[in-house]
């Protein structure tokens, strides 16, 4: 009991120590996790499950848009590739569409690479 306490802790204190950079990769690795797990779902045929899996994806695209800082431009363009993507996976999921999430999910791995990228060169500037 005493260990899995210590691991809620540790877990607690990395997400804390993470830059903003970092969390927003943390969350396109979980939304690529989801789309993933709702794609074996889907060919697996447990509608019930790929949905969840999806709709789960679909909430956290709705955060990382509603944490956009619309005062800079590029927080624009941002909010039109996660309605986007969030109105795709819809689609995708209503018409059991495998092909469709791994669209989505090429959209969505190509994105958690960018931020790599991008918070690697903020930390490396600062």
């Amino acid at each position: 009991m005493q260990q899995a306490n210590l691991y809620q802790q540790y877990k607690a204190h990395s997400l804390e120590t993470l830059t903003k950079g970092e969390i927003v990769v943390k969350l396109f690795e979980e939304t690529s996790k989801q789309i993933n797990m709702g794609i074996l779902f889907t060919e697996n045929r447990n509608a019930p499950k790929a949905y969840n899996c999806i709709a789960k994806a679909q909430k956290i695209i709705q955060a990382l848009d509603f944490s956009l800082d619309m005062k800079y431009a590029v927080s624009i363009e941002l909010r039109d590739m996660y309605l986007f993507l969030h109105q795709k996976l819809g689609e995708a999921i209503a018409g059991n569409n495998i092909a469709l999430m791994k669209d989505v999910l090429s959209l969505v791995d190509d994105l958690k690479v960018t931020f790599r990228q991008a918070d690697r060169i903020a930390r490396i500037t600062r």
